[in-house]
């Protein structure tokens, strides 16, 4: 289960990097600082992603802003006819995002 949280959780870093490519300018920025919060400390459980933001968060607000950020992308990277922020991801990945 470690492991798969430490897959997942890096898997979740490069849909949020896909998601703030999409965005470019056009993200909110508490929706952005969680994005680069996951970004920076890849294999970092939410709640030390939360610990780690000024002012804290609490897991579920880190959860619920890069949630935020994907539909945000995907939603766009839709309408654009482009690939969403499962792009990059191998099967693997997807699989872990399927499951978790």
């Amino acid at each position: 289960n470690l492991r798969r949280s430490a897959r997942a959780a890096v898997a979740a870093g490069a849909r949020v990097q896909r998601a703030l490519e999409i965005l470019a300018d056009d993200v909110p920025e508490h929706l952005a600082a969680a994005g680069r919060l996951r970004m920076e400390h890849k294999q970092a459980s939410l709640e030390e992603l939360g610990a780690l933001a000024d002012p804290p968060l609490t897991k579920d607000a880190v959860a619920g802003r890069i949630r935020r950020l994907l539909a945000m992308a995907d939603k766009r990277a839709s309408d654009l006819g482009i690939a969403g922020t499962d792009a990059n991801l191998g099967e693997e990945e997807l699989a872990d995002n399927l499951v978790g």
